[in-house]
Formats: structure tokens, C-alpha cells, sequence
């Protein structure tokens, strides 16, 4: 194992980079759901979800949303800010699905009246709890202040994203953002951006990771389809 490795995730490898400024994330092609209680390894994954990662951090790079992307370093890593990670899961919905569904009812697709933030705490154990304002307080994950700044931002970019996927005709219904603080102390959008953590449609057509959650057949031709969408945003 390298001197420069630092955390293997499930779909993540990260190390330091040779000049030990940044770090360089390494995109596998392993595919999980359920917290990891189903795995599986499918060719290009690791590809795609890293160009189509790098292309729209570079694009929110170019709107204002300040993003842990650096450069693209094909064909599966990226060079990345260093931040100090957030332990939570921000989920920006715009419809009714999934998780939202079981919890509270409704029907799969249904508007929501507006774009609703949810907190859930990164924990595969406990299943990634929902979490409100006033847990993130007590627990000493952030504070008030720092929440309501991660909800603003989320909103943004979640608008931004969804402006970009309906100009090729696409719906945004949900995705899920992850966050940490970089050395200057500013709250930056990290992890990763793909059909891995977004339930992207259209024309009633599934384009994400509930292909793979559902055994609906192979998702990396549809996981191409949007790739080759991200690739009008130059690099």
C-alpha cells in the first residue's frame, strides 16, 4: 500500500498527491446499495462516475459553488482539494421518491411544493439516520450557522444541476451532496457528482443507480447516456 494513502470507501480510493498539496480520488468500478449489503463490480464504472464527476464540478466551479475539483486525470481519478470531511449525507429533493416515500407515503415522481434539504449522519451501521439542525448541534458535527450555509448551498447547486440536466431534457429528481471544510475554512462541496448519487429521469426512464437497486439490468448503459450529456462542459 502506497505511503500516500489515506481512506478506502466503498466506490473511493483516496491519497495524497505526489506534492502533497491535494489529494487524488480513485473511482472503482464497484457498485453498492443498501449500505453495502449488495456489491457488485461492472466494468467502466469507475470511468464514468469520475469524468461525469469531474465535468459538472467544473461547470459549478464556473457558477460560483466552490467544489473540491481541481483537474481530471483520466481515465478514472481526480486531483481534489484536501478538506476536512463532514460526517453527513444532504439530500436535495424535488420529488417524491425512494427513502422520502417509505417514510411518508405519497407516490414515486409527485412534486414536492418546494425544494426540501434533508440531513442524514454518514454511518452504514446505523443506516444513515435522518438527523435535524439542533442533532447536528448537540452532536458537535456542526453548528447552526454552518448548517444553514450547507442548506443554502445545497439549494443552489442542486438548482444549478437541474437547470443543466433539463437543457438536455433530463429531470432531477433528488440528489445527495457531501461536504468538508478546506484549508481556508470555507465549506466546499466534495465527494462525488454522478448517477451514483442523484435519481436522474426521463420520459419516465430510470438514468441512476436505482437500475442496479432494482435488478432493471445493466446500469452502466444508461450511467454512458449521461456521461456523454456531461460532455458538453469543456475540461
Amino acid at each position: 500500500m502506497s505511503d500516500r494513502f489515506l481512506y478506502e470507501g466503498k466506490t473511493k480510493i483516496v491519497e495524497i498527491s505526489e506534492d502533497g498539496q491535494n489529494v487524488i480520488l480513485t473511482f472503482k468500478d464497484d457498485i453498492t446499495a443498501g449500505d453495502g449489503a449488495k456489491h457488485d463490480v461492472m466494468s467502466s464504472k469507475g470511468l464514468f462516475c469520475s469524468e461525469i464527476t469531474a465535468r459538472l464540478m467544473q461547470y459549478l466551479n464556473t457558477k460560483g459553488v466552490n467544489t473540491m475539483f481541481l483537474n481530471y486525470l483520466p481515465p478514472n481519478k481526480i486531483r481534489a482539494k484536501k478538506l476536512k470531511m463532514i460526517p453527513l449525507e444532504v439530500i436535495v429533493r424535488f420529488k417524491k421518491a425512494g427513502s422520502f416515500v417509505r417514510r411518508y407515503g405519497g407516490t414515486e415522481g409527485e412534486d414536492l411544493p418546494s425544494p426540501l434539504v434533508e440531513f442524514t449522519y454518514k454511518s452504514d451501521v446505523m443506516h444513515d439516520p435522518l438527523v435535524c439542525v439542533e442533532h447536528l448541534e448537540v452532536m458537535g458535527i456542526v453548528n447552526k450557522s454552518i448548517a444553514e450555509k450547507i442548506i443554502e448551498e445545497a439549494k443552489k447547486t442542486a438548482m444549478l444541476l437541474k437547470e443543466f440536466f433539463s437543457l438536455h431534457t433530463f429531470e432531477l429528481w433528488d440528489i445527495k451532496f457531501e461536504y468538508g471544510v478546506d484549508e481556508d475554512g470555507n465549506i466546499c462541496l466534495g465527494d462525488e457528482i454522478s448517477p451514483d448519487t442523484m435519481r436522474l429521469r426521463k420520459s419516465g426512464e430510470i438514468f441512476d443507480k436505482d437500475i442496479y437497486r432494482r435488478d432493471l439490468g445493466n446500469p452502466m448503459e444508461k450511467y454512458e447516456v449521461v456521461l456523454n450529456i456531461c460532455r458538453s462542459i469543456l475540461l
